[in-house]
């Protein structure tokens, strides 16, 4: 039963299409978020991988970083190379694919402080960040996200919506 399960996954994988973001790379051999996290705590330094994992947030006001969640209640902040590209604002909540090196690594107040006013956060929960964090880092050369599909038909019918609506107020 585990065979016809794990074709069907990777049978939807290689239909996916998707939106890179950074440079182009391969999505044919994918890491679990798992996968990655039982490397680093084995002992290895840092890893360049691809490896897939949920979206957990996005900054808001640039889409200079992202938070995965890696499963374990443990999260990532992703940077991207150079600051080189930016994620779209609503990826939270969708499975990316991510390529770049990852490690274990100090986060400084300041980026703490940086990240939460990104996030939207208070000032007073703001005020609360005092002491650095050890996390899960990563930074990216490149990201794919699942793409965007928009139906013509769902568009046509929308506007259809609106013009019967315009129609009715105009009476």
């Amino acid at each position: 039963m585990k065979y016809p399960i794990l074709l069907f996954a990777v049978l939807t994988l290689a239909c996916q299409r998707f939106d890179y973001y950074g440079e182009a790379f391969s999505t044919s051999q994918v890491e679990s978020a798992e996968s990655v996290l039982a490397k680093l705590a084995s002992g290895e330094d840092s890893v360049e991988t691809t490896f897939r994992a949920e979206v957990a947030g996005v900054c808001q006001k640039k889409g200079c970083w992202m938070e995965l969640d890696m499963g374990n209640e443990q999260t990532a902040l992703v940077r991207f190379k150079d600051y080189g590209f930016f994620v779209p604002f609503d990826a939270a909540g969708e499975e990316a694919i991510v390529h770049g090196v990852v490690k274990v690594d100090t986060l400084s107040v300041e980026w703490l402080k940086h990240q939460a006013f990104d996030a939207g956060k208070s000032d007073y929960t703001i005020a609360l960040i005092t002491e650095p964090e050890v996390s899960i880092s990563v930074i990216a050369t490149g990201v794919a996200l699942p793409e965007v599909e928009v139906l013509e038909e769902e568009i046509g019918e929308e506007a259809e919506e609106v013009s019967e609506a315009s129609a009715v107020e105009a009476v």
